[in-house]
């Protein structure tokens, strides 16, 4: 079983790696496109953003990612290419920092008994499955296609 402590500093690490990956970089540098089937930055830490909303409803059991946000940004949404419905990468940061602050509130509140409470009982999770899944795994995926995405940002310049 993780610890609250444990996602906190996965998290923090995360944060770490977005910020060195998106440094100097441009809204349009954020929406250069793969020459093979895959996503942009800007897709990647929107997505990030609204599965950091649905962790803090996971803890709290009230709150949603923006379903705006999430049909442009969430799991099986089509590739983002135009940049006007794109949101700019300067708020995306902004938003992502808000949402770690949030996620970060939300654990710390969270008593630990709600690590081991059922979160899907058809396929048999908890919360902890859940978390240490999304807020471990999927992060640190996606995070790294940030390496990739910011080598394509810098070679187009």
């Amino acid at each position: 079983m993780s610890t609250v402590a444990q996602y906190i500093n996965s998290l923090k690490r995360i944060d770490a790696i977005i910020k060195h990956k998106t440094d100097g970089l441009t809204h349009e540098d954020s929406m250069r496109q793969l020459p093979f089937p895959g996503n942009c930055m800007n897709w990647n830490l929107g997505h990030i953003l609204v599965y950091r909303m649905q962790y803090v409803g996971v803890i709290d059991g009230v709150s949603k990612p923006d379903a705006a946000e999430f049909s442009l940004y969430g799991g099986g949404s089509q590739p983002l290419t135009d940049s006007r419905k794109a949101m700019p990468l300067d708020v995306l940061l902004a938003r992502l920092d808000e949402a770690s602050a949030q996620v970060i509130a939300a654990l710390e509140a969270m008593p630990t008994e709600k690590l081991a409470e059922v979160y899907d009982a058809a396929r048999g999770t908890t919360v902890d499955d859940h978390l240490s899944f999304y807020l471990i795994f999927h992060e640190s995926y996606h995070a790294g296609q940030l390496e990739l995405l910011q080598e394509l940002a810098l070679a187009s310049r």
